[in-house]
C-alpha cells in the first residue's frame, strides 16, 4: 500500500479531535488526519440514542413530532441501502429496526429532564446548535465546534452569555462531570463563543443516564389497563425508574469562567496539535500509539483501529480490502455542514 499517493485530511481543532490527539497519536492520525472508517455499518445503539436525546434537548420541549420525523428520515434511508445490497453484515437493516425504540426511550428521559431542570425564565435560548470556526493568529489550523445552545442572561446588565452542553451516558453521572471545570469541552466552547457572542459568563452542562428499560409488552399491557397510548405507559415505568434514585441519574451543574481564556493546560493541550501537523502526514510511524492501552479498550469497547495498529503497514493491503476503507475526499467536504467562521476579532 502506498500511502504517499494519498493527500492527508487538513488539521483542525476540536474539542473531540484534540481529546483523541492526547488520547492516542496513531488513532487520531487514522481517523482524522487520514480518514479510515470502517466498511458497512458500525451499530451504535448508545451513540444514536444519545444523538436522538441530544438532538430533543437543543430543541426543546415541543419538538418530538420533528425529531420523529428526522428518525423516520433516517430509518427510510438505511434501508434503501438494505435494498440495493449493502447491507453486508446485517447491521444496517437492525440498525432500522432499532431506531424507533430508541426515539422513546430519548423522549421518556428529555420529558422527565425538562421536568426537572425547566430553563429558568432569565435565560434566553439565541442560538441553538450553532457551528462556529474560528480563526486565531497565533495558531496554524482552525479551532471549530457545534455549540449546543448559547444562552442570554437577562437577569443582568452586562449582556452576558451562557454555554449550555446536554450528554447522556450509560456509566456514572461522574463520567461526565467529572473535572468539567477544566475539561477540553468547557475550554474550547469559550474561546469559540467569545470572539463574536459578547461577555462569556459560563459553561453549564447537563447530564443524564439512560435507563436499560425497553419498551416491551409490560407497556402494551400497562397501556390497555390505563386506557392510554403506548409510549405514555412507557414513559410512566421510565419515571418510576428515575425516581428511585433521582440525584444519581440526573444532574445539570453550572461553572463560573474564572481561569484566563488561554490556560497553560489549554495551551499545552493545542500545542501537541501543533506538533502533529508538523510531521510528515502519510507515514503512520510518525504517531505513537497509546502505550498504556487505555485507548485500546475504551469504554470497554476495543479500538476500531487494533487491527491496523498490530500489523505492519506493509501488510494493510488485505485488511483494507476486507474491514477498512478510505473515506472519499468529497464526501468528507460535502458531509461537512458549513461553520460560520469568524475571526478572533469578532469580524465574521
Amino acid at each position: 500500500m502506498d500511502l504517499t499517493k494519498l493527500e492527508p485530511i487538513p488539521v483542525v481543532c476540536s474539542q473531540s479531535k484534540l481529546a483523541c490527539a492526547l488520547a492516542c497519536k496513531r488513532k487520531w492520525w487514522c481517523k482524522y488526519r487520514m480518514g479510515i472508517e470502517l466498511r458497512g455499518t458500525e451499530r451504535k445503539d448508545a451513540a444514536t440514542l444519545g444523538t436522538i436525546y441530544h438532538r430533543l434537548q437543543c430543541l426543546g420541549p415541543g419538538s418530538e413530532m420533528t425529531v420523529m420525523a428526522e428518525v423516520q428520515k433516517q430509518q427510510t434511508a438505511l434501508m434503501d441501502r438494505v435494498n440495493k445490497g449493502e447491507d453486508l453484515d446485517g447491521n444496517t437493516a437492525r440498525q432500522a429496526g432499532m431506531l424507533t425504540e430508541l426515539y422513546n426511550k430519548a423522549v421518556a428521559m428529555s420529558q422527565i429532564f425538562w421536568e426537572r431542570f425547566p430553563q429558568p425564565l432569565y435565560f434566553e435560548t439565541q442560538w441553538v446548535e450553532t457551528k462556529l470556526q474560528v480563526h486565531f493568529q497565533s495558531w496554524p489550523f482552525l479551532f471549530e465546534g457545534t455549540v449546543d445552545k448559547i444562552l442570554r442572561d437577562t437577569s443582568t446588565t452586562e449582556n452576558s452569555v451562557w454555554i449550555r452542553d446536554h450528554k447522556s451516558t450509560g456509566r456514572s453521572l461522574e463520567s461526565i462531570f467529572g473535572g468539567i471545570a477544566w475539561s477540553l469541552q468547557a475550554r474550547i466552547y469559550r474561546i469559540l463563543v467569545s470572539p463574536g457572542y459578547g461577555v462569556i459568563r459560563g459553561f453549564i452542562l447537563d447530564g443524564i443516564t439512560t435507563p436499560g428499560i425497553k419498551l416491551c409488552k409490560t407497556d402494551e399491557k400497562h397501556a390497555k389497563e390505563w386506557n392510554v397510548p403506548l409510549p405514555d405507559a412507557y414513559l410512566r415505568r421510565v419515571k418510576e425508574w428515575y425516581a428511585e434514585k433521582p440525584d444519581d441519574h440526573i444532574r445539570s451543574r453550572g461553572i463560573i469562567y474564572t481561569e484566563p481564556m488561554w490556560s497553560e493546560e489549554l495551551v499545552y493541550a493545542c500545542n501537541v496539535l501543533r506538533n502533529l501537523q508538523g510531521r510528515r502526514g502519510v507515514i503512520p510511524a510518525y504517531f505513537d500509539r497509546d502505550v498504556t492501552r487505555r485507548e485500546c479498550f475504551a469504554y470497554e469497547k476495543q479500538c476500531v483501529y487494533h487491527e491496523l495498529c498490530e500489523t505492519d503497514p506493509k501488510n494493510w493491503d488485505a485488511l483494507f480490502e476486507t474491514r477498512y476503507r478510505f473515506a472519499d475526499r468529497k464526501e468528507i467536504e460535502n458531509g461537512e455542514e458549513k461553520h460560520e467562521e469568524i475571526n478572533e476579532d469578532g469580524t465574521k
